[in-house]
């Protein structure tokens, strides 16, 4: 307990990075989603306190703020935050007590409380983050009732921060007993196949000859390709505590069935990444000390466009957009995929019923044979 505690003392760089990733897509989130005219639901189920020692807000008073903005123009809102620690379930109940807006606030593992958000969900839309403080504290089927609503037709997305590194540290501990025994199909392996949704991350961490940070990638993206389940669409992005960090401390890893949701939230990656290599390389100096391979390159975007359009067939402006950001996610945005594209029209690298005179997402683009 007291190692939970001591951590809502400081928000650290890489929380800051998180949440400013989490408000950021918040804004137009919920403005999209008001526009489908049903109640919404934002539901933190590792809450915290809700605003840490030194006074910088948690994710709950995070998300709190970006629903009053749509409460205060009449649009029915409820912000729903669990926290399991009986010390910060206080804090985060009078942090809370004097919202303007709706909030439930439930204390116990947020298991304990899934099928009351199931409920809820099927006549509201529905955002949920998780933001676990070790891995084993969420199992990849834990909310598989939320995410069913999708089947009925209901606006689900998450945004999972993935501990893929202290994952990999957690397994290690007994990489000698299935190596040397065979041991597949023990207590701790099943355990473990439940927190990663299957059996894939056996291969990466006990088998691959890699290095570790490849291995927390390929651990994340494995955890990605389980959320296809239920999402069309899955962004993962690796969040340091500082550039020069080999290793991630975490991946956040995305899910939504809707293509504008991409946009939206590499937008608000691509954002939060930016501000972190500011403060990190220009804040505060005479010259800008940004490494070379993290400038803008509007070559290298235009060909991650043709790299795209190679893997289909005739497709929309907007989906090669789509397509292009998941295949190089966190690095540039919308905006910047579509100059590129308007680019490659014009100069024949990519053929089109558009001139490439504007943005047209409906247009249909496909790479010239």
């Amino acid at each position: 307990m007291v190692k939970v505690l001591r951590f809502f003392r400081e928000k650290k760089p890489w929380s800051r990075y998180k949440d400013l990733i989490l408000d950021y897509y918040l804004t137009p989130y919920l403005a999209k989603v008001a526009t489908l005219n049903k109640p919404i639901l934002v539901v933190d189920c590792f809450a915290g306190p809700g605003k840490f020692d030194d006074g910088e807000l948690g994710s709950p008073l995070i998300i709190a703020r970006r629903l009053q903005e749509l409460h205060l123009h009449g649009i029915k809102v409820l912000g729903f935050f669990i926290e399991d620690n009986s010390v910060l379930h206080a804090r985060l109940l009078e942090n809370t007590a004097t919202l303007p807006i709706p909030v439930v606030v439930r204390q116990g593992s947020f298991r304990d409380h899934v099928s009351e958000i199931s409920q809820i969900a099927q006549s509201h839309t529905v955002f949920v983050y998780l933001d676990p403080i070790k891995p084993s504290d969420l199992h990849f089927d834990d909310l598989r009732c939320v995410y069913d609503q999708l089947k009925a037709g209901q606006s689900v997305e998450t945004l999972i921060n993935f501990p893929s590194r202290n994952f990999l540290r957690a397994v290690w501990s007994f990489r000698h007993h299935v190596l040397q025994e065979g041991a597949v199909d023990t207590g701790s392996v099943r355990k473990w196949n439940s927190i990663a949704g299957g059996s894939y991350w056996q291969q990466i961490a006990f088998y691959m000859q890699a290095p570790t940070k490849e291995k927390t990638d390929m651990l994340a993206e494995g955890y990605a390709d389980q959320l296809h389940k239920w999402f069309r669409y899955v962004l993962t992005y690796p969040i340091r505590k500082a550039y020069k960090d080999e290793f991630p401390k975490y991946h956040l890893i995305f899910g939504s069935r809707s293509p504008d949701a991409v946009d939206l939230m590499n937008r608000g990656m691509v954002q939060a990444r930016r501000r972190f290599l500011g403060a990190q390389f220009k804040s505060g100096r005479l010259f800008n000390m940004q490494p070379e391979e993290e400038d803008v390159d509007a070559e290298e975007i235009q060909q991650a466009v043709i790299e795209a359009a190679k893997k289909t067939d005739k497709t929309t402006w907007r989906l090669l957009r789509v397509n292009a950001t998941l295949a190089r996610p966190c690095m540039y945005t919308d905006s910047e995929f579509n100059q590129a594209i308007k680019a490659a029209i014009k100069s024949g690298r990519l053929a089109s019923n558009s001139a490439g005179e504007k943005i047209e997402d409906n247009a249909i683009v496909w790479l010239p044979s």
